[in-house]
């Protein structure tokens, strides 16, 4: 495994995967009805930490520098490869990798797979090798359609858990004649898909996104 440190340069303002709006529309709440807005605020923020968390990457862009020590070698080839933190790389941004004494390696001894954040090294270079770049996506607008989709599986969850604890053990009132039935959201999810089954879907869409350790 590769020795690394990483600094993050330019933090990024946000690391939601979705915006209020886009999570009222799926929860179909009318963008006029501001009562719970403080409410799906925490949820996306505590969610979109929980999948980062369980992908083991930072999503959102940054400016990033990486000192790189013991790198990989695919004795195949004789080749060296970096797999950078943060991914998609951007490549319009600028991007230096800088060899120990300070001097900037020339891009044709490097060959940069932006999407997967891969870096293969061409020649031989003395370590560390500090790699500067800008990658990750503009959040929440630039996030896959299967991470939000996976933000929104889990606070749909998330909400119907604390809602069944709210009422745990309380499952109608009666005075006199009334009777008011508390509804209970897990119930019927469970009767329908199966307790859980929101995670479920959502954990066999983060697995594309997991950044394993190299």
């Amino acid at each position: 495994m590769a020795d690394r440190v990483v600094k993050v340069l330019t933090p990024s303002d946000t690391y939601d995967l979705l915006s209020l709006d886009e999570l009222k529309v799926a929860m179909e709440i009318p963008s006029t009805d501001n009562s719970q807005d403080e409410l799906l605020s925490q949820y996306i923020t505590r969610y979109s930490d929980v999948i980062a968390t369980t992908c083991n990457r930072v999503f959102a862009y940054e400016e990033v520098a990486e000192i790189w020590r013991c790198t990989n070698v695919d004795y195949t080839n004789g080749m060296k490869r970096l797999f950078v933190t943060h991914y998609p790389i951007d490549p319009a941004a600028t991007m230096t990798l800088e060899s120990p004494s300070g001097s900037v390696l020339d891009p044709s001894t490097y060959a940069v797979e932006e999407k997967s954040g891969k870096i293969e090294l061409l020649q031989t270079w003395a370590e560390p090798i500090t790699v500067t770049y800008s990658g990750g996506y503009d959040l929440p607008e630039e996030a896959p359609p299967a991470l939000k989709q996976a933000a929104e599986l889990m606070i749909r969850e998330g909400q119907a858990l604390a809602q069944r604890m709210l009422n745990s053990g309380v499952r109608s009132i009666s005075h006199r004649e009334s009777r008011v039935q508390f509804f209970d959201p897990l119930t019927l999810l469970t009767k329908t898909q199966g307790f859980g089954f929101a995670t479920t879907a959502a954990n066999a869409l983060l697995m594309h996104y997991v950044r394993f350790e190299v």
